[in-house]
């Protein structure tokens, strides 16, 4: 029996969720492959999570890398993931594919608030596609590339995304080598995406145990102001505007508190752009506010059922001069929830500093530059040491 060919995808996906995910998928995108693309090779995915690959956000670098992977590991493709967003000019990179090294990158914030799993693979397996396929016929060139709009692999990877439009597009600007870039459009719907996206590579519930000791700090302080009627006498009296308004100042005070306690804000330095620092930023205050919405509903959560149990139904009547139903109790709750985030809360300090920290996508691309510097300064070393 005549054995089959192996040919071998390599996964390398930064540290964080493109790991995650892609360890997730690599057992079902083995299958997918091999039930699309090839009844007369087999199909096996390896995983190299490497630290360049989320420390970087320039097209140039990451496919240096890929190739150097690729070529240290013998493996016929590579297909690198990125949480950073990447950007070709003005544009937005989905992905970026090189036909003649047999390589690509994705951009996993480009696939915007929900990068399922499911996504990434069918992302995955299309690009895959266009690099075997054009390998297959001989394809070097991108100008000679048809077999990729015979297939209809373009609508397909289209059709992934439902609500955004995906351009292709030639460029040989950055690199050597022609590549095949898949683009957002409009530029602003890409914007809203990468951030979205990029919201969703940090993990926002990762920090969510870390607000216990605020939590408890806020319930404490709101518990003792529940003892005193005045707030039963204000959410008798207070509109649902001025509810809202109430509650929008204690999250974003707050969030600004968490920003500057913990260093999250991004500030000038010499491996970001100016670009990538506001998209930080906005990432950095859409990360904190996720989080904050959880803190809140918990605190609202808790004081509702305090109010409940606690407030004699009686008295409460006799403060606020009306018969109380439970749409009474829940404005109560709503109020004391936002004084107590208001004198509770801020200017107390989060558990998991770190953690915390690791949420402003500055400073998680400054740990992995750090952590590649050490690697290749450990590197030199061992050379230095090896005897000629």
């Amino acid at each position: 029996m005549k054995r089959m060919k192996q040919i071998t995808l390599g996964i390398v996906p930064a540290p964080g969720l493109p790991a995650k995910v892609s360890t997730h998928i690599s057992s079902d995108l083995e299958t997918l492959l091999n039930d699309e693309l090839s009844k007369d090779a087999e199909w096996k995915v390896k995983i190299e999570v490497d630290w360049f690959t989320g420390a970087s956000e320039k097209i140039q670098k990451i496919s240096e890398q890929a190739v150097d992977i690729k070529k240290a590991k013998e493996w016929d493709y590579v297909i690198s993931l990125t949480d950073l967003p990447i950007f070709y000019g003005d544009s937005i990179i989905l992905s970026n594919a090189n036909a003649k090294q047999r390589i690509a990158l994705i951009s996993l914030p480009a696939l915007g608030l929900t990068p399922t799993a499911n996504k990434v693979k069918k992302t995955i397996c299309e690009m895959v596609k266009i690099l075997h396929l054009n390998q297959k016929q001989k394809y070097l060139e991108w100008q000679d590339i048809k077999i990729s709009k015979e297939k209809n692999l373009f609508g397909k990877l289209t059709g992934i995304f439902k609500f955004t439009q995906i351009k292709r597009r030639e460029s040989s600007g950055e690199c050597d080598d022609a590549s095949l870039q898949f683009v957002l459009h409009p530029k602003w719907i890409g914007k809203i995406k990468i951030i979205s996206g990029m919201t969703v590579a940090n993990r926002p519930w990762l920090i969510i145990p870390s607000f216990k000791k605020i939590m408890g700090t806020a319930f404490a302080t709101g518990s003792y102001m529940l003892i005193f009627t005045t707030l039963w006498e204000l959410s008798g009296l207070y509109n649902w505007a001025r509810f809202i308004m109430l509650m929008l100042f204690a999250t974003s005070g707050m969030i600004i508190w968490i920003i500057f306690a913990h260093n999250l804000w991004e500030k000038r330095t010499n491996y970001t752009s100016q670009r990538l620092r506001h998209l930080y930023n906005a990432t950095t205050i859409a990360t904190l506010s996720v989080s904050m919405l959880f803190f809140y509903t918990s605190m609202f959560l808790l004081f509702l059922f305090a109010v409940v149990i606690f407030v004699p139904g009686d008295l409460f009547e006799d403060v606020v001069n009306h018969e109380v139903g439970f749409i009474d109790y829940l404005r109560l709750a709503w109020l004391v929830s936002s004084t107590s985030t208001i004198a509770g809360a801020i200017g107390a300090s989060l558990e998991n500093e770190e953690q915390v920290r690791k949420t402003a996508y500055g400073y998680r691309q400054y740990i992995r530059s750090e952590k590649i510097k050490a690697k290749e300064k450990q590197e030199e070393q061992e050379r230095n040491q090896t005897p000629s």
